[in-house]
């Protein structure tokens, strides 16, 4: 258990955000949608919290992801756009996971956050990151677009990581059962990392589900660039 402490806690999430102003020349769309691109993988995370599974620890799970963050053209959607896909055991593994963030431009080229999107038809653009094109074609008809109120929004200088939250009490989505879910997410990291997490609650405020189901964010690692 102390490993994985360790291991994570180097990742962890601050209670609060930093306050300094961002600056523009760093805070900038292109310059935001740099750092969250590359391969990645919670190999490290995943095999401390293996070696450290005791029988007296209460329950809970990591998953292994491999994590492939792309910037791609999707000129319909806007200039700055990545795709993001997650795949389950292996860099080859089943997609679990596909998004696209959509960076907003805000006063003076600084950008405020990203939308976050899902696809009607996941399975046309798995596997496809590095094919030229691809995504070129995409409109907004194509996808299910996070409501309004729950842009992933920009809470610190790039130039000192990033750190980027939806934490709006607005954002409410309609879960698969009908209901009505207040939806959570941190996104925190530098060049070299990233962590993610996620929950969602009712309007009442009991928790309906978290991701992952832990007590500590995933934590990623940058992978080398492949040959």
């Amino acid at each position: 258990m102390i490993a994985l402490l360790l291991a994570t806690l180097a990742f962890a999430e601050p209670e609060t955000a930093p306050q300094a102003q961002a600056e523009p020349v760093y805070g900038t769309a292109a310059y935001r949608a740099s750092f969250l691109t590359g391969r990645f993988s919670n190999a490290q995370q995943y095999e401390a919290w293996q070696n450290d599974a005791q029988p007296d620890v209460p329950a809970y799970e990591f998953e292994l992801y491999y994590a492939t963050h792309a910037r791609v053209e999707a000129s319909g959607l806007g200039e700055h756009v990545v795709y993001v896909e997650w795949r389950a055991g292996a860099d080859d593994g089943p997609v679990s996971r596909q998004r696209l963030w959509v960076f907003r431009e805000g006063e003076e080229g600084w950008s405020p956050g990203f939308d976050v999107f899902e696809f009607r038809d996941s399975e046309a653009f798995a596997g496809r990151a590095d094919e030229e094109g691809a995504f070129a074609s995409l409109t907004a008809e194509d996808l299910i677009g996070y409501p309004e109120n729950c842009l992933m929004e920009a809470q610190s200088p790039a130039h000192a990581g990033y750190y980027f939250t939806i934490e709006s009490n607005d954002c409410i989505v309609t879960a698969e059962t009908g209901d009505e879910i207040r939806l959570r997410a941190s996104l925190r990291g530098d060049h070299h990392f990233f962590t993610y997490r996620e929950w969602g609650n009712t309007l009442e405020g009991e928790l309906v589900y978290q991701f992952p189901d832990a007590p500590y964010p995933y934590s990623f690692r940058r992978l080398p660039d492949e040959d």
